[in-house]
């Protein structure tokens, strides 16, 4: 032990004020409430031979009995313990302090003010009187008439209240005759808890089980209420049970007034070897829709030995309106199709190998049975793509693809069903260095078919093999300079590709489309070595794309402020594998142009945009715009997109949307948005609503105006959520629909 014992004076004064002291903290946490945090360090260890260092401005000893009496600004230093008092008696023997006067203990996790108490670091424990305490990480707070430490993790407060909220403006507080929180298991326990808004008892209850941060606790979940025509009145009431440190369930009780009782299930697994999520629901006799209904989805994942991997996914639901009625979201309800699948997988170094089962359930009625999507039962897939080798001087790169798959279909005498081998083996050369590359590549895509044909292909051959060679080169070059704007450092690049192609004809009419469609025109796209996806066409070529690209650097950190991209294709010769058969060949001698751009301006804007442009019909077909506008440390967000698609000289798609997320002071967020379709001159969606945060709670109110579908009628919902931080939130979840609704929402978060 060390004393330092310097000469001034000190007067006594009452307990510690500190919660009045601390209110900084809530101050500083308005813009955004922390999130409940794990214990940072791990729980101290303290042993005999840890040091004591105690400082007062007078002290006396007494020899025979160990004791040193200090007096005026004592601070005794531990390990992480620090102890301030006016007055303090300190037990040399048993290594044991006792404190009075304005007291105030901080120490791991936890700070306390006190009138008087006791220090034993012998056993690393303390005991204190007439408290006020904080517990930084968490920013909880309140006062107690006794307080008791054990070690780093353990508190235990008699007669006590607990908040999260502001010192002196408490919207809740509980009042407790008992309380134990444990920063060890992240749990509190209460005993005879009383709840108060704004002063006014609300609840009670003999025992309550509560979260100090986000570990996972047995226990009821917030319940959410909500409001709808489709439902009425719909109440959820969800129970998580920890079952393991592995293995958890929730349970979710929800009565709709309009539907009945649903009841609900989620279990979620983790082991060595697999992982994964069972969810079920069921409804007993919907009172709207006068059966049963439920739904299924389980995903599954293993780790069987070294390389070999498998997952299955399963989704089924009881009828076609289940989504519809039930579901949360707009993605929920426009599903048309649940995918299930089973897949095997094996990877070693030079090689991937698959094993595929998938299966769809269609789920939208207006969808024609002979239209539903194809089975493949079974589907195996294998890529072997070794290291490069070297010939002299020369780089070789080899790969083969292969795949082997048999197409069912839910109607087989409406569709042709059948077996397809498909296999690609390819030989290239790259040469690459830091101011290029050139990749030339040959490849030669094999094709066989053993069909059973259905209507009205009976008398198209049951058995088709398709050999196509593919040749093409690859070249870009890259040119940089380095130049000072803005009071940075720049770098522009310039970065010209060449992409040659060159895919003779071969007749396709008579094979199926199993998997195939036309890709989406894009920049991508443009420079890859087929117009159609799937292996059902392989698209004649005789064809050159050139594209630019150009990008502004920051020479420091390498962070990209500004890219702009072109494209184009020059065909040599008419495209004559169509996707159906009798249609019209492709005779255009240029395809359209791309651009695309994206540029990080001053003052928080982001800018993109795409732009396809038909130089033969001069207009364009397709334009895609968004600008953003995010100041840094601010939560404002103004955003704005706008689209047009056209198909055939028709515009098909003609949509824009805005968007708007803005601070009304410390408290207040006003957040709206509007999505318009200008070709039916209806609006799609709208909403507006506001929030309002403190530390300790918030309320979330929105109006929300809506259509699944540009010629549906109009819903409206009204959306309400509340948020107590430290117990939970109830209503409607606000912050996941604007995630899905407002383009960068999550980043203002």
């Amino acid at each position: 032990m060390v004393l330092v014992l310097p000469l001034a004076a000190a007067d006594a004064a009452e307990p510690y004020p500190l919660l009045e002291e601390e209110r900084h903290r809530w101050e500083a946490c308005v813009a955004g409430p922390p999130r409940f945090d794990l214990p940072p360090d791990p729980p101290r260890r303290i042993g005999p031979d840890i040091a004591t260092t105690i400082d007062a401005d007078r002290s006396e000893y007494d020899a025979r009995s160990g004791l040193i009496t200090l007096q005026g600004n004592v601070v005794l230093e531990r390990a992480d313990q620090r102890l301030q008092a006016d007055e303090m008696r300190y037990f040399e023997d048993d290594n044991l302090a006792e404190a009075s006067g304005r007291v105030r203990l901080g120490q791991q996790g936890l700070l306390v003010g006190a009138s008087g108490g006791q220090l034993d670091m012998a056993r690393d424990q303390s005991a204190l009187q007439d408290v006020e305490y904080v517990i930084p990480e968490t920013l909880t707070q309140g006062t107690a008439r006794r307080v008791r430490t054990e070690g780093a993790t353990l508190i235990f407060l008699r007669n006590a209240t607990y908040s999260t909220c502001e010192p002196g403006n408490e919207l809740w507080h509980m009042r407790v005759s008992r309380m134990r929180l444990d920063r060890e298991s992240g749990r509190g326990e209460a005993w005879h808890a009383r709840l108060a808004l704004w002063g006014v008892p609300v609840a009670y209850t003999p025992y309550a089980n509560f979260p100090i941060d986000d570990r996972r606790k047995t226990g009821l979940l917030t319940p959410t209420i909500s409001q709808s025509e489709r439902t009425g009145t719909d109440l959820s009431l969800p129970f998580y049970w920890n079952i393991a440190p592995n293995y958890d369930a929730t349970l979710i009780p929800r009565y709709m007034s309009r539907r009945g009782l649903m009841l609900g299930t989620e279990f979620r697994y983790l082991q060595n070897w697999q992982s994964g999520e069972l969810r079920m629901t069921g409804l007993h006799d919907d009172d709207v829709f006068g059966d049963d209904r439920w739904s299924l989805s389980w995903d599954q994942r293993m780790r069987l030995w070294a390389g070999i991997r498998a997952d299955a996914m399963v989704n089924r639901v009881s009828d076609d309106e289940y989504f519809r009625d039930f579901g949360t979201t707009l993605t929920d309800s426009s599903t048309t199709h649940l995918r299930s699948r089973g897949r095997l997988m094996y990877n070693t170094p030079d090689t991937s190998s698959r094993l595929v089962a998938e299966g769809f359930q269609t789920i939208n009625p207006n969808i024609a049975p002979r239209n539903r999507p194809y089975e493949r039962l079974p589907q195996l897939l294998f890529i072997y793509q070794p290291q490069r080798f070297g010939l002299g001087a020369i780089n070789v790169q080899t790969g083969l693809h292969t795949e082997a798959v048999r197409f069912d279909h839910p109607e087989p005498g409406l569709r042709d069903t059948g077996t397809r081998l498909d296999m690609t083996p390819r030989i290239s050369v790259p040469y690459e260095r830091p101011a290029g590359y050139i990749r030339p590549s040959l490849a030669m895509r094999l094709t066989s078919y053993d069909l059973d044909r259905g209507e009205p292909n009976i008398d198209q051959p049951d058995t088709i093999t398709r050999a196509v060679p593919i040749a093409s080169l690859d070249t870009g070059l890259f040119f940089d300079r380095n130049f000072d704007a803005f009071n940075r450092g720049l770098r522009q690049t310039l970065e010209p590709r060449l992409f040659y192609l060159y895919v003779p004809r071969r007749d396709q009419d008579d094979i199926p489309l199993f998997d195939t469609g036309r890709t989406d025109q894009s920049l991508f796209r443009y420079f890859t070595e087929n117009r159609f996806t799937g292996a059902d066409r392989v698209g004649d070529a005789n064809q050159v794309t050139a594209g630019l690209t150009s990008r502004f650097l920051n020479r420091a950190d390498g962070r990209e402020y500004f890219r702009a991209s072109i494209g184009q294709i020059y065909y040599f010769a008419d495209r004559e594998i169509t996707l159906r058969p009798g249609q019209e060949p492709e005779t255009r001698n240029r395809s359209d142009i791309i651009g695309e751009l994206q540029a990080r301006l001053p003052a928080g804007f982001l800018a993109r945009g795409e732009i396809h442009w038909d130089p033969d019909a001069e207009q364009t077909t397709l334009t895609g715009a968004r600008l953003s506008w995010q100041p840094e440390r601010r939560r404002t967000l103004l955003t704005a997109g706008y689209r047009t698609r056209r198909e055939e000289g028709d515009l098909e798609l003609h949509q824009g949307d805005i968007a708007l997320i803005q601070p009304l002071g410390a408290h207040w967020l006003a957040m709206t948005g509007w999505r318009y379709d200008f070709n039916e001159d209806r609006t799609l969606e709208a909403f507006g609503g506001l929030e309002y945060r403190d530390c300790c709670w918030s309320i979330r109110l929105l109006n929300r105006y809506f259509r699944e579908d540009a010629m549906d009628e109009p819903e409206r919902a009204i959306m309400l959520q509340f948020e107590f931080r430290g117990l939970g939130d109830i209503g409607d979840d606000v912050d996941r629909f604007l995630e899905d609704a407002v383009f960068g929402y999550r980043d203002v978060r």
